[in-house]
Formats: C-alpha cells, sequence, structure tokens
C-alpha cells in the first residue's frame, strides 16, 4: 500500500460526500467520512511503529518479528472495523434516503413481495440495459409494490450484482473486508482489446 494511493482514496470518497454533508443525512455521513479518516491515521500509525521496531536491537530477530506480525495484525483488525462502521452508516444513509422516496405498501405480504421480486428479476436480466429497464419501469409503474422494488434495497441490491456481472465495477478483498471499486470505461475497454483479462469477475 502507497502512502500516496491510500490519501487519494480517501480524498476521492471525501469529495463525493462533501456535497451531502449539509443535508438531512449529513450525521450518517459524516460519520462515514471519520471511518474513512481514520484508516489513514491508523496506517500512519502502524508505519511508524513498524519503522521504529526495525531500528531496535536485532539481537533477537525472532521477537522483533512476532512484535511486527502483532503490529500489522492490529492494523488490519482496526481496518477491518472501520471499513465495517463506514459501511454501516453508508448504508443507514441509503435506507433514510429511500425511505424519503418510496415506501412499501402496507398491503403486500412477504409472499407477494417475493413473487414481485422474482417476477423483475427475470424480466430486468432478458434486458441489453437492465438499468435503464428498471428506471423506465420505475416511470411507468402504477404498482406502489413495482415501485418499492425497484427503488429500493431489493433494486439497488439487484443493480449492484448486475455491474458485478458487466465488469463495470470491481469487487476487491482487502482484509476480509469487500470494496466495490469501478472500473475505468477507457481501461476497461483497452483491457478488453489486449485480452488480459485484468478485472476478473469476483462474486465471493
Amino acid at each position: 500500500m502507497e502512502d500516496v494511493d491510500l490519501r487519494r482514496c480517501i480524498e476521492t470518497v471525501q469529495s463525493i460526500l462533501a456535497p451531502l454533508s449539509q443535508g438531512e443525512f449529513s450525521e450518517k455521513l459524516y460519520k462515514v467520512s471519520v471511518y474513512v479518516e481514520s484508516v489513514a491515521k491508523s496506517w500512519n500509525a502502524c508505519r511508524t511503529d513498524l519503522a521504529d521496531l526495525k531500528k531496535k536491537d536485532a539481537g533477537d530477530p525472532g521477537k522483533i518479528s512476532q512484535a511486527v506480525q502483532a503490529r500489522v495484525k492490529s492494523f488490519q483488525a482496526t481496518l477491518k472495523n472501520s471499513l465495517r462502521f463506514a459501511r454501516l452508516n453508508l448504508d443507514a444513509a441509503m435506507v433514510q434516503a429511500l425511505e424519503r422516496l418510496v415506501w412499501r405498501p402496507k398491503s403486500a405480504s412477504k409472499q407477494d413481495e417475493q413473487r414481485k421480486a422474482e417476477a423483475l428479476q427475470k424480466v430486468f436480466d432478458g434486458m441489453p440495459e437492465p438499468g435503464k429497464a428498471m428506471l423506465q419501469h420505475y416511470r411507468a409503474a402504477s404498482d406502489p409494490l413495482d415501485k418499492w422494488l425497484v427503488a429500493g434495497p431489493w433494486g439497488h441490491e439487484y443493480l449492484k450484482d448486475i455491474l458485478l456481472d458487466l465488469s463495470k465495477v470491481y469487487l476487491v478483498e482487502l482484509n476480509d473486508c469487500n470494496i466495490i471499486s469501478e472500473i475505468p470505461r477507457k481501461l476497461e475497454m483497452l483491457d478488453a482489446k489486449l485480452g488480459f483479462d485484468l478485472f476478473p469477475k469476483n462474486r465471493s
């Protein structure tokens, strides 16, 4: 992990959150920002500790090696917790935003919801551009349950899976955490032309 890469990632996240920091979701998004920034602080503290350990007397290299491994393990645990809490607050903000847009009809049962979701999935799976099809369906649908499913949590999870299938985003595994990272269009086209397959689909 390079310092400049980590800082660039954090700045990107902060720039996305900044325009939303003054709205009704500011509390949750502020927490996301804090947890993301804590990753950099934890990394800097870890680097400092590792450098200090390497400067110590190498008379007992085994002991120093154990100390290094313990410090790295501690950082990994902190990183995992920071990313998990950032994601929890981000998900909470998303649900809060969705509840302002659509609501689940009280008359619909769980069975109704499941049957409708399965039917919608079959329809969207057969479309060349599921995202656009979902937007058109939302605009045209009169059934509140349809609108809830398409614009609500089910629709977002479905789109996330579709994006992974189409390699528009890439699922990166980092210390037991799954991070979804966008693949730039030009890079995706170049990879396809060269046949390198740099971004295999990862659905784990």
